[in-house]
């Protein structure tokens, strides 16, 4: 029994110690550069009857809000850049909520790293969608876009209904936008 016990803690032994080894291999990839993570997830859709292409990029806020019944369980801000024909649009959409904005327009607050808050009037959908807003002015959107190239960090305030206004922050790093 004794022999037993003896051969078992050897083996044991032995078998920790070669694990603990690393491979060539495994030191090399212990040895690589940290890749270069992006924020933002990108995409192209296709318009086949008119025969025109969309491109966009997304990225999703950092915290989520927990909203009263039926939106419980988180909701997070999404901030999609879209460029097309047309020219450009920004848009934040909530996956569980209901923005509070009138028939003509609301305000949002901006801010950008350390800088000011920023007033920046949003509109509604065509369709009078309650989880989306678009940028309303070109001239604005043109002035977010470069201020996002330059910025690591956004947080944009919105009002919700029955909710008031919330903030929500964006990583908004390495943005590859033309």
């Amino acid at each position: 029994m004794g022999k037993f016990v003896l051969l078992s803690i050897i083996l044991f032994l032995t078998a920790c110690s070669e694990s603990n080894q690393n491979r060539p291999e495994e030191q090399a990839a212990i040895t690589a550069e940290p890749a270069i993570v992006s924020n933002w997830e990108y995409g192209t859709s296709v318009d086949e009857m008119r025969g025109t292409k969309s491109q966009h990029a997304t990225t999703l806020s950092t915290n989520s809000m927990d909203f009263e019944f039926p939106y419980n369980g988180g909701s997070h801000l999404g901030l999609t850049l879209r460029k097309n024909n047309e020219g450009q649009d920004i848009i934040v959409a909530i996956d569980k909520g209901q923005f509070i904005c009138g028939i003509q327009s609301c305000e949002a607050a901006f801010k950008f790293d350390d800088g000011p808050v920023q007033q920046i009037t949003m509109v509604g959908t065509d369709d009078h969608k309650s989880d989306v807003l678009f940028v309303a002015y070109d001239k604005t959107e043109e002035k977010i876009i470069q201020q996002i190239k330059k910025s690591k960090k956004l947080i944009i305030e919105l009002p919700f209904y029955q909710e008031g206004k919330r903030q929500f922050i964006f990583n908004i790093e390495n943005l590859e936008w033309e």
